[in-house]
C-alpha cells in the first residue's frame, strides 16, 4: 500500500495483492450515492442504479443487470459492431475513430438489444453520451440539467420498444449503457492506439482477446476506483479506520511486476488463449493473476461478456487500417483513459501527409 495520501486524504494503494484484497473485503464499501425522488433524473438515477449502492440493495440491482446481460448473443453483438465499424470504415478514408465509432457502435448495438427501437438509436446514442458526462458525483450542474433530459429520451424510447418501463428496468438499461459508453469506448480507443503502432502484421499474431486483455492490463480505460471502510479494518498491512476513503489504483496495480514481469512491455502473449472462455468473451482467471480492468472480488463488472465482445468487434473490423495520426489527445478526466480523437485510414490509401 502507498502511503502517501492523495488530494483529499483518500489513501492509495497500489500493489496487486492489495487491490484485490479489498475489492474481496465486505468491510469496504462503494460511496454510495443518496436516494432521489421518483423521477427520471440524474439524482434519481445515481440513486437507482447498482453501481451506487451496497448490500441487499445492490445485489438486488445487480441481479437485474446480471438478467438482461445474460439473455444477450456475445456472438452476435460482436458480429453487429463489427459489420457497424466496417460500413464507418469503408472506403479507405479517414476517420475519427472516436467521434464516429467507439461510443456510437457499441452504444447502439447494446441499446437495441435492450429494447430500443431502431428508428430512436441516434437518438439514445446522444443521450447516453450526454448522461454518461453527468453520471459520476458531482456533476456539474448544466451536465445534470442535460442528463436529466436524457434519461428522459431514454425511458421515452423504450416506452416505444413495449411496455413502459418502470423505475426498475430503466435504472437498469440506463446503468448497463452509461457504464458501457465511456469504459468501451476507452477500451477501444486505447487498444487501437496500441496495436496500431505495432509493425504492419504484428498484432494478427494474436487473439483479438488476447489484444483486448493486455490493453485492459497495460493502459486500462478505468484507471482508478474508490471504496470506503464501513468498520476499523486493515489495506495492504496498514490500519483503515472506519470512514477512511481508499483509492484503488487499478492501473498501478496492473503494472505491479510482482504479478507481471516485464509489466511496461505491451505483450499479448501474456494472456494464453487457452484462458479464454469462446462461448463468452470472458477471461478466466487464476488465483492471484489476471488484470483489474473489470474489477475482481464482490463486485467484478457484470457487463465484461458484453463490453468485451462489443470491443472485439470493433477491434476486428479497423485492425486492417493503419493509424492516420500518431499525436492522440486525452480527454480530461481523473479516472478515465479515452482518446478525445484518434483518426485512422485504410492501408491502401496513397495520400500524402496530412
Amino acid at each position: 500500500m502507498t502511503a502517501d495520501p492523495p488530494a483529499g486524504g483518500d489513501r492509495r494503494l497500489t500493489r496487486h495483492a492489495d487491490v484485490r484484497a479489498v475489492l474481496a473485503d465486505p468491510r469496504f464499501l462503494v460511496p454510495a450515492a443518496p436516494a432521489a425522488p421518483p423521477g427520471t433524473g440524474m439524482a434519481w438515477l445515481r440513486g437507482a442504479v447498482s453501481r451506487f449502492s451496497n448490500g441487499d440493495e445492490h445485489a438486488r440491482r445487480r441481479a437485474r443487470v446480471v438478467e438482461s446481460l445474460d439473455a444477450l448473443d456475445p456472438v452476435r453483438l460482436r458480429r453487429e459492431a463489427c459489420e457497424r465499424t466496417s460500413a464507418e470504415l469503408a472506403g479507405g478514408a479517414r476517420v475519427d475513430v472516436m467521434a464516429r465509432i467507439a461510443r456510437r457502435v457499441p452504444i447502439g448495438v447494446l441499446a437495441t438489444r435492450l429494447g430500443v427501437p431502431e428508428d430512436r438509436r441516434e437518438e439514445v446514442i446522444a443521450a447516453v453520451t450526454t448522461m454518461a458526462a453527468a453520471y459520476h458525483l458531482p456533476s456539474a450542474p448544466g451536465e445534470a440539467s442535460a442528463g436529466d433530459a436524457a434519461v428522459g429520451v431514454l425511458a421515452a424510447a423504450l416506452g416505444e420498444g413495449g411496455e413502459e418501463p418502470g423505475p426498475g428496468l430503466l435504472a437498469a438499461v440506463a446503468g448497463m449503457l452509461v457504464q458501457t459508453c465511456d469504459a468501451t469506448a476507452g477500451l477501444v480507443g486505447n487498444t487501437l492506439a496500441a496495436v496500431t503502432r505495432l509493425p504492419a502484421g504484428v498484432a494478427a499474431r494474436w487473439p483479438i482477446e488476447a489484444l483486448l486483455a493486455e490493453t485492459l492490463r497495460w493502459d486500462p480505460p478505468v484507471r482508478l476506483t474508490r471504496r470506503v471502510a464501513a468498520e476499523d479494518a486493515t489495506a495492504g498491512g496498514v490500519p483503515v479506520p472506519a470512514g477512511t476513503f481508499l483509492v484503488l489504483d487499478l492501473a498501478a496495480a496492473n503494472r505491479d511486476p510482482e504479478v507481471f514481469p516485464d509489466p511496461h512491455r505491451f505483450d499479448p502473449a501474456r494472456f494464453d488463449p487457452a484462458r479464454f472462455d469462446p462461448a463468452g468473451f470472458r477471461q478466466v482467471r487464476g488465483e492471484g493473476g489476471g488484470h483489474l480492468g473489470f474489477g475482481s472480488g464482490i463486485r467484478p463488472c457484470p457487463g465484461e461478456r458484453a463490453a468485451l465482445a462489443l470491443a472485439a468487434g470493433v477491434v476486428a473490423a479497423a485492425l486492417g487500417h493503419r493509424l492516420a495520426d500518431p499525436e492522440i489527445p486525452y480527454e480530461p478526466s481523473p479516472n478515465l483513459r479515452v482518446p478525445a480523437g484518434l483518426h485512422l485510414e485504410g492501408a491502401e490509401t496513397t495520400e500524402g501527409p496530412r
